[in-house]
């Protein structure tokens, strides 16, 4: 198991989630979305705050760019 996702994966599992949010509605959100493991794992090592939107998500959560979607 890995402590970081894709873009595309989190986009994917977030994407409709309704912002703010906290960290613990991400993690739920992307569990019910099906997330893989690793984005589930990458989202619980987030700090634990609102995210006003994705973007704010994603500055925060660990981005392997190298792995495919």
């Amino acid at each position: 198991m890995s402590d970081t996702t894709t873009i595309d994966r989190l986009r994917t599992v977030l994407d409709d989630v309704i912002y703010p949010a906290d960290k613990g509605q991400l993690v739920d959100h992307a569990s019910r979305n099906n997330a893989d493991e690793d984005t589930v794992h990458a989202l619980h090592s987030v700090p634990d705050r609102v995210y006003g939107s994705f973007d704010e998500v994603l500055d925060v959560v660990a981005v392997d760019q190298s792995r495919e979607a």
